[in-house]
């Protein structure tokens, strides 16, 4: 995933800084957690990186149509 930081402020799949930001709700933090960890275990970047954007910026960020807060 080409995961960057907009100049208006968050990261966004290919850094699109004309994307609205999201929010992730508690379902969408749970799955995102879920994902991460799975990432993790089996060694897949890939899928622990749409986690933490699906953890932050909730289902919209990690399909690359919303930034995700950045900390």
């Amino acid at each position: 995933m080409d995961v960057r930081p907009t100049a208006v402020g968050g990261v966004a799949v290919g850094g699109d800084a004309d994307l609205p930001e999201g929010h992730a709700g508690l379902a969408d933090k749970v799955i995102g957690k879920t994902q991460k960890v799975t990432g993790k275990m089996t060694h897949n970047a890939a899928m622990h990186e749409k986690g933490e954007l699906r953890e932050a910026g909730g289902k919209k960020a990690a399909m690359g149509q919303a930034r995700a807060p950045h900390d």
